[in-house]
């Protein structure tokens, strides 16, 4: 009888484990941070995005337009209509911003679009193409 017992127990044992290790192996390097966006602006040099911080306050980051080009590229727009609209999410990998991926509204003249002055010169405000985004929660 006890030797029963001990095969059960074991067996548990070496189940359990088996279902914890499938789940560690299945999880995802990455961890998401989604924002709501206040405003979006558009430019020809790429975008500038305000979105609202945890604290409320807003801040602001500039994408250019190389980040969104080619299949490598570190940010997508997805275009969408719902209450939950525009945001952002942020995916970290390591520690640091790996990608991310801007949900808006297709709809250029909806109020959360927004447009820079072609006039004035906005080269100094966008990061480096090989740069990452900088964002403060």
């Amino acid at each position: 009888m006890k030797r029963v017992t001990l095969i059960t127990l074991v067996l548990l044992l070496i189940g359990t484990v088996g279902a914890f290790a499938q789940q560690f192996e299945n999880e995802s390097e990455l961890y998401p941070k989604t924002l709501q966006i206040a405003r979006i602006y558009n430019h020809s040099d790429g975008y500038r995005v305000d979105y609202i911080r945890q604290d409320y306050t807003v801040g602001t980051f500039w994408a250019p337009i190389e980040w969104f080009r080619g299949a490598a590229g570190i940010g997508a727009m997805a275009f969408g209509d719902g209450p939950a609209y525009p945001y952002v999410s942020f995916f970290y990998k390591d520690g640091e911003v790996d990608h991310f991926r801007l949900y808006v509204i297709e709809n250029p003249a909806h109020d959360s679009w927004g447009y820079l002055d072609p006039n004035v010169d906005y080269t100094g405000e966008f990061p480096s193409p090989d740069s990452k985004p900088v964002i403060s929660f």
